[in-house]
């Protein structure tokens, strides 16, 4: 084992080296951290692994928000053996009282004598490391970009107070979302619909225009088995709902309604009117962040669509296309702009992953 003491030790992080197990036993903690993203709200998703004698007898993740910690959830699971332990975490441990006491006050009271974790959490003043060492329990940092990656919307989002937003589009090869009749019923293939499903299971709630819901009468639900669904958000600044279409009526998640009409009611028990004298998107972005959600997917035609990336409110952009050419004018086209950008003066993305699904393919971007 050897300790490396880099520029950071003055800020009061080192890093920590000890070979394959422990970039195993840290991977694990990701991984499990990776499970539940999506469904911790506006909590970071977080892992974590108790070993001892080489052998991992605690793991943990943070399921759901107001709920156990990761630590806690591992420490518990790893018991009386928990002490002279090690704890592998995948975002630095607590310190504040929240819904659930610090996270370091169960790795103290327990007795462990080491704590690894990946990334610091920039998002709230901590002195976990002080609190830690000055209890004699080791503290290092090992990085992982991929744990970084995993935490860098949120501490984004946490920092703007605004969910971390996933933008969805699918569409022709030539960036059509409906024919000019407003064909668009299916333009993507069954395949894409079933990678659709597990994209809206890892995000807290779904955003769509009224325009969108009238038109194509969706539902917005996650149809895989033990599948979360998310929270359908609707933007109608004028109030014309129509309250007769099937997603008012499955009652499977609640439906929050965005308007400026005031006399706008419903008596429907799922159905949630908020009235905003006016809709802006920040505005509302805000509102959702403040009612718990963390995570939003923006499905919508290209008039919602098309405004969420003018105003670069977008840190993944998905986009699916079908190997078909729609033509007919720009009406629905997926982008659209009043005026005429500049190329010097584009929005700029990276390809981050490509996907071949059935003839079809899925395209991840990042904003640069």
């Amino acid at each position: 084992m050897s300790l490396y003491q880099s520029p950071y030790a003055y800020f009061g992080i080192r890093f920590f080296y000890e070979g394959d197990k422990l970039d195993l036993y840290l991977s694990k903690a990701i991984q499990l951290a990776k499970m539940v993203k999506g469904q911790t709200g506006v909590n970071p998703p977080v892992g974590a692994v108790v070993v001892k004698n080489g052998r991992i007898i605690g793991l943990g993740a943070h399921l759901k928000q107001g709920e156990k910690h990761a630590e806690v959830q591992a420490i518990d699971m790893a018991g009386d053996e928990a002490q002279g332990a090690t704890i592998y975490v995948s975002l630095q441990p607590c310190t504040h009282y929240g819904s659930t006491p610090p996270c370091v006050n169960k790795i103290i009271d327990h007795g462990l004598d080491k704590v690894v974790y990946a990334v610091k959490d920039t998002t709230l003043p901590s002195k976990s490391y002080e609190i830690l060492t000055q209890a004699g329990i080791q503290v290092y940092q090992q990085f992982d970009h991929e744990a970084y990656c995993l935490y860098e919307d949120f501490f984004k989002a946490k920092a703007e107070k605004i969910p971390e937003i996933t933008v969805k589009v699918s569409t022709s090869i030539d960036g059509k979302q409906a024919t000019d009749y407003g064909q668009s019923q299916w333009i993507t293939n069954k395949t894409v619909k079933q990678d659709v499903y597990r994209l809206r299971h890892s995000h807290d709630a779904v955003l769509t225009g009224n325009k969108t819901v009238l038109a194509d009468n969706p539902q917005y639900t996650t149809r895989v088995k033990d599948g979360k669904h998310p929270i359908r958000v609707i933007l109608s600044r004028s109030g014309d709902v129509d309250f007769s279409l099937d997603m008012f009526h499955d009652q499977l998640s609640d439906i929050w309604i965005y308007t400026e009409d005031a006399t706008l009611t419903t008596t429907l028990p799922n159905v949630f009117i908020n009235y905003m004298s006016n809709c802006k998107i920040p505005d509302i972005l805000q509102d959702l962040y403040k009612k718990g959600v963390g995570r939003l997917l923006v499905e919508a035609g290209p008039k919602v669509t098309s405004l969420f990336l003018q105003q670069q409110l977008v840190n993944q952009l998905i986009i699916y296309f079908a190997p078909k050419l729609i033509g007919g004018s720009g009406t629905n086209q997926f982008f659209q702009t009043q005026e005429v950008i500049d190329l010097q003066d584009t929005f700029e993305f990276e390809i981050v992953n490509s996907t071949l699904l059935d003839q079809n393919i899925k395209l991840e971007l990042r904003k640069k």
